[in-house]
């Protein structure tokens, strides 16, 4: 077997599903770096620079497969940016998705985001068309803090329109109470702290703390993500070459097979005789006798399986070619 080629560094995409410029994209800066420093390649979607249609619901690509909306041109300009989340969904190797809390849920731009999904579903589940082999993807929630219903509903959702398009949400990682470093609080240098209360120093200082926790955390999951996805794929390079491998045996084998039926010797009149050992050097009217496994008089000569000596000819001619095939990709 040829040796493992080098797999390409895995490209990643980080998607921001809040409609402002700030926690989701502070967060996706620091994951980022860290998958960054692992050697992953990362693009940007942001939903606070970007604009994603929501679904009318007309049905069309239940046809079609195609969204209707996705060519629509006003001014001469598209009027949404689906064919760039288009594209890049269907090259990436996994999707870093972060996303804030709305009410349990996305926010409505992301849900017009996941609404837009129809089309794969379209494809998959009416139109038969094959789905792409899972790619993984992990959620990132952002949020306040206060909503007691949890983030159950966002992740559901998020699980759900993904899987159409190709991905598998492995993980949910909750990053309630992340703030952007321009929001968050910051411990009082030491000529500032006689301004503070003791309560409020203490406060500050587990803030800060909680912050910076929240800050290598981020840098370890980028890593970790791109570390996973490296992995993936070298796993599915690996298979695919082994994959290859196995079917280069099968057609060698089906050669060898052929090769065989096409130099086998014709039979001759008495090849059924030779066969069950009932030929000359056997016949008792030779002087011979009965094989010794029929428990008879007779010589000791053990009567010829057919099958198995056909099958001990075609092995060592397959060897044969192997061997020779071989030499020849030398």
């Amino acid at each position: 077997m040829a040796g493992r080629k080098q797999t390409d560094r895995p490209d990643i995409l980080f998607i921001s599903g809040s409609p402002r410029p700030r926690t989701c994209e502070a967060l996706i800066a620091l994951i980022e770096q860290g998958a960054k420093k692992v050697g992953a390649k990362t693009q940007r979607f942001l939903l606070s620079k970007k604009h994603i249609h929501p679904c009318t619901g007309c049905g069309a690509c239940e046809k079609t497969g195609v969204c209707v909306l996705a060519n629509r041109v006003r001014d001469k300009h598209f009027i949404d940016d689906y064919l760039e989340l288009k594209a890049t969904l269907e090259r990436v190797d996994a999707i870093a998705l972060v996303a804030p809390l709305y009410f349990a849920g996305p926010p409505a731009q992301l849900k017009a985001l996941f609404d837009r999904m129809q089309p794969y579903w379209a494809q998959r589940y009416l139109l038969g068309v094959a789905p792409p082999a899972k790619r993984p993807a992990q959620l990132f929630v952002v949020g306040g803090g206060g909503d007691e219903h949890g983030y159950a509903p966002l992740a559901t959702i998020a699980k759900s329109s993904l899987a159409v398009a190709g991905f598998h949400l492995e993980k949910v990682n909750n990053f309630i109470g992340f703030s952007s470093p321009t929001d968050a609080p910051v411990y009082p240098p030491e000529a500032e702290r006689d301004r503070y209360s003791h309560a409020q120093l203490a406060k500050l200082k587990r803030a800060a703390s909680e912050q910076a926790a929240f800050t290598q955390r981020a840098l370890d999951a980028g890593g970790a993500l791109a570390r996973y996805v490296i992995k993936k794929k070298e796993a599915n390079a690996l298979a695919a070459q082994l994959a290859e491998v196995e079917a280069e045996l099968a057609a060698l084998n089906r050669v060898g097979d052929v090769e065989k039926v096409g130099s086998a010797e014709p039979l001759s009149d008495d090849a059924p005789l030779r066969a069950t050992g009932l030929d000359s050097a056997s016949d008792p009217a030779q002087g011979g006798g009965f094989d010794s496994v029929s428990g008879a008089k007779g010589t000791s000569r053990r009567a010829v399986d057919p099958k198995a000596e056909y099958q001990a000819e075609v092995e060592l001619d397959y060897s044969k070619l192997i061997v020779s095939a071989g030499k020849g990709e030398e």
